[in-house]
């Protein structure tokens, strides 16, 4: 199981990804402030679990990739497209995987759109979904919470709330949330340390 947790969740208006903020190696904590969720353009984030040399290589390989897009077609890659191209890159590393698990979520001309990948590239498109150490901790806060209906304020609050939970039990995540909202508007971004996050 891969250190730290993402959440991502679909709405009719938009998307929401968070993830906590520690980085652990063999029981130690390196870090309280790291940053998981990234925006690669203006309307698609990607939020990883797993390896921070992992999580920074993919990233700047998905901006120059999402970048090259652009300027040969003249517009903004597509969310779906995106994960396709990071699902093909981490397949090419099947012999030594990257130690990471992405969920990628966005909104274009398609609407909003949610996949989460695996260490080995397998894509699978969701409406919500968790990776990492407290995954199972987190889609079982999420699961009987989640309406295709939801406000991104409402999807927000769960993706929060749910990495809260984690944190109070899984000693790979804590410290506190990082937030991206995505809408046909654009984005934002927010942090919650762990002090300040919302009551149950």
């Amino acid at each position: 199981m891969l250190p730290g947790t993402a959440v991502g969740l679909k709405t009719r208006e938009g998307v929401v990804l968070a993830t906590d903020k520690r980085v652990t190696y063999e029981g130690f904590v390196l870090s309280k402030q790291a940053k998981k969720v990234y925006m690669i353009t203006g309307r698609i984030g990607v939020a990883f679990a797993g390896l921070m040399g992992d999580v920074g290589y993919l990233t700047k390989l998905l901006k120059l990739e999402s970048k090259s897009y652009e300027l040969r077609v003249g517009r903004d890659i597509k969310t779906r497209s995106l994960a396709k191209i990071l699902s093909l890159v981490l397949y090419n590393y099947k012999l030594i995987p990257m130690f990471t698990e992405t969920i990628v979520g966005g909104y274009d001309e398609e609407g909003p759109a949610l996949f989460v990948l695996d260490p080995v590239g397998s894509l699978i498109e969701e409406k919500y979904a968790a990776v990492g150490s407290g995954s199972q901790l987190a889609l079982g806060y999420i699961e009987p919470k989640y309406r295709e209906d939801l406000k991104v304020e409402e999807a927000e609050k769960i993706a929060v709330e749910a990495i809260k939970t984690v944190i109070e039990r899984d000693v790979l995540s804590g410290d506190g949330v990082d937030v991206v909202i995505i809408t046909k508007e654009g984005y934002s971004e927010k942090t919650y340390l762990f002090k300040t996050l919302p009551e149950k």
